[in-house]
C-alpha cells in the first residue's frame, strides 16, 4: 500500500475530529487505519466488529466525505476490516497519547486541542469534561446549551437549567462548564456547590453570625454552578437567600447554572418567583439514554480504561441495563474487577453470570413502581400516602415510612438519594436510618418480619 495513504487517513481523521465531539471521535476512530485501497474502494481497518458495525451505521457518509476531500480519485465505496494496525501506524497512534513528546503533525495521529495547564479549582473534578461526554439524541440539547454557556458565560442562556433523572450526566455537564471556562480564562471565579452545601453554609452563617462571609463566598463569583437545586423545595429561609443571591449575580451578568431531577414547575414547595427566574434562560432536559447511546457510552468507558470487549458483551449490557449511565459504568467496573481477579476475559457467559444480580434488580424495578409500593403500604397500615411523604413524625407514621424506605431499597432496588426524592425530599442519612431500623427490627420481631413478607406478596400480586 503506498505510503501516501497514511497521510490521507491522518488528514481525513483531522477533518472528522473537527465535526465530532472528542469523546465520540476517540471512542470510534482510535486505532483505525487504511487497510487497503482498490479501484475507488477504501478499506478501513478497525479494532473490533462492534466498531465496524457502528461506523457503517453512523459515520459512513462522514468518512467518505473526509476521504473524498483528500484524494482526487472518485470514491465508490468504503469497506471495513477488523485488523490490528501495522507496526508503524500503531507507533503513530501511541505518539499522540504522549503529552510532552513533540510530534511531526504531517505523520502523526491528528490532535486538535493544545495541551494546557489544568485549572486549579477545589470544587471541580477534572474527570468531568466535555471531551469525554458521549453525546446522543437524548442529551444533545443540554450538551449544546452547556457548551454555549462555557464559551460565553453570562451571555448565552442565563440561567441554564438542566434536569433529568439521577445518573444521566447532569453533574458531568455542570462541572464541564466550569472546567472549560477556567481553561479559557483561569482568572474567572467559578464556584460549584450542591444545593445541600449551599443550605448548610447558609444555616451555619445564620447560627454563627457570618452573613458577610457567606455573601462574599456566593456573590463574589463570575460563575455559580448549583447541583440538585430541587432540594430548595420547602426551605423558606434558604429560598429567600438564594433568591437574593440569584438576583445579585444575574443583575451583574454573572452566569448561573443549575441542575435538578425535575423541571422547575415540578419542584414541590418552590416559590413562584424562583420558578419564574429558573425559567428565564434555557431549560433543557436529559432523557434516559437509548440503546445506541448506551452502547456508545460503554465503548467510551472501555476506551478510558484501556479495555476492549466484544460487541455481543456490549449489546448484552446495553440491552439489560437501561436506567442510567452510573449503572452502566458500575456494571463495567464489576465485570472488569472479576475478570482481573479470575484472570479471564469478559466473555458473554462471564458477563451474564457476573451481572445477573444487577440485571435482576433492574427487572424488578420495571415490574414494581414506587406508586405501587406506597399504595400497598397505605392499604396495609391505613396511612395516607400524603403522610408517608410528609414531614410528620408521629408514631403512627414513622414505622410505615421506615417500611417504605426498606422495601424501596431492598425490593425495588432504589438508591438512598432516589428514595429520598420519592419520599418528599428527605436526605440520604434519614433513609439510611430508616432502612437500618427495619433491618434491626426484622431480626428482633417475628411480627415485623411477617408484615414485610405480606407486603412483598401484595406488591408482586
Amino acid at each position: 500500500m503506498p505510503e501516501d495513504y497514511e497521510k490521507i487517513w491522518s488528514t481525513a481523521l483531522g477533518e472528522l475530529e473537527v465535526v465530532l465531539s472528542k469523546a465520540n471521535f476517540t471512542t470510534w476512530f482510535r486505532d483505525t487505519f487504511i487497510y487497503d485501497y482498490k479501484k475507488g474502494v477504501f478499506t478501513v481497518g478497525v479494532p473490533t466488529f462492534f466498531i465496524e458495525d457502528w461506523l457503517k451505521k453512523k459515520y459512513i457518509k462522514e468518512i467518505k466525505n473526509a476521504l473524498q476531500k483528500q484524494t482526487k480519485e472518485q470514491i465508490e465505496d468504503i469497506k471495513f476490516k477488523v485488523a490490528s494496525p501495522p507496526k508503524k501506524t500503531k507507533e503513530l497512534v501511541d505518539k499522540s497519547e504522549v503529552i510532552h513528546t513533540p510530534v511531526d503533525n504531517s505523520k502523526s495521529f491528528p490532535q486538535v486541542e493544545r495541551v494546557v495547564d489544568k485549572p486549579r479549582n477545589d470544587t471541580l473534578n477534572e474527570r468531568y469534561v466535555f471531551e469525554n461526554f458521549v453525546v446522543g439524541t437524548e442529551n444533545q440539547l443540554a450538551h449544546a446549551a452547556a457548551k454555549s454557556v462555557a464559551d460565553k458565560p453570562g451571555k448565552a442562556y442565563n440561567p441554564l437549567y438542566i434536569y433529568g433523572d439521577s445518573g444521566l450526566g447532569k453533574t458531568h455537564l455542570l462541572q464541564a462548564i466550569g472546567y472549560k471556562i477556567l481553561i479559557k480564562n483561569p482568572k474567572i471565579k467559578v464556584l460549584y456547590v450542591s444545593c445541600e452545601t449551599f443550605t448548610n453554609d447558609f444555616i451555619e452563617a445564620v447560627r454563627g453570625g457570618k452573613a458577610k462571609e457567606f455573601k462574599n463566598r456566593y456573590r463574589n463569583v463570575d460563575v455559580l454552578l448549583v447541583d440538585d437545586i430541587q432540594f430548595l423545595g420547602a426551605k423558606e429561609q434558604t429560598q429567600e437567600e438564594f433568591f437574593h443571591t440569584f438576583n445579585h449575580l444575574h443583575q451583574k451578568n454573572k452566569q448561573v447554572v443549575m441542575t435538578s431531577d425535575r423541571a422547575p414547575k415540578e419542584i414541590k414547595g418552590l416559590e413562584k418567583r424562583l420558578q419564574t427566574r429558573f425559567e428565564w434562560g434555557m431549560v433543557a432536559d436529559i432523557q434516559t439514554p437509548g440503546y445506541e447511546t448506551r452502547c456508545a457510552i460503554l465503548q467510551s468507558k472501555c476506551a478510558e480504561k484501556g479495555r476492549v470487549i466484544d460487541r455481543d458483551v456490549v449489546s448484552f449490557i446495553a440491552e439489560n441495563i437501561e436506567s442510567n449511565i452510573r449503572e452502566l459504568e458500575g456494571a463495567l467496573i464489576k465485570l472488569f474487577a472479576y475478570c482481573d481477579l479470575a484472570e479471564t476475559t469478559p466473555s458473554l457467559a462471564v458477563t451474564e453470570k457476573i451481572l445477573s444480580e444487577i440485571i435482576s434488580r433492574n427487572q424488578r424495578r420495571q415490574v414494581v413502581s414506587v406508586e405501587k409500593v406506597l399504595k400497598s403500604i397505605q392499604k396495609f397500615y391505613h396511612i395516607p400516602i400524603e403522610d408517608l411523604v410528609s414531614r410528620k413524625r408521629n408514631k403512627e407514621v414513622i414505622k410505615p415510612r421506615h417500611v417504605a424506605m426498606y422495601i424501596l431499597k431492598n425490593v425495588v432496588g432504589l438508591s438512598y438519594p432516589e428514595i429520598g426524592r420519592e419520599l418528599g425530599g428527605k436526605d440520604h442519612t434519614t433513609i439510611i436510618h430508616g432502612c437500618k431500623a427495619i433491618t434491626k427490627g426484622i431480626s428482633a420481631s417475628r411480627q415485623l418480619k411477617d408484615e414485610i413478607e405480606l407486603l412483598k406478596e401484595s406488591i408482586f400480586e
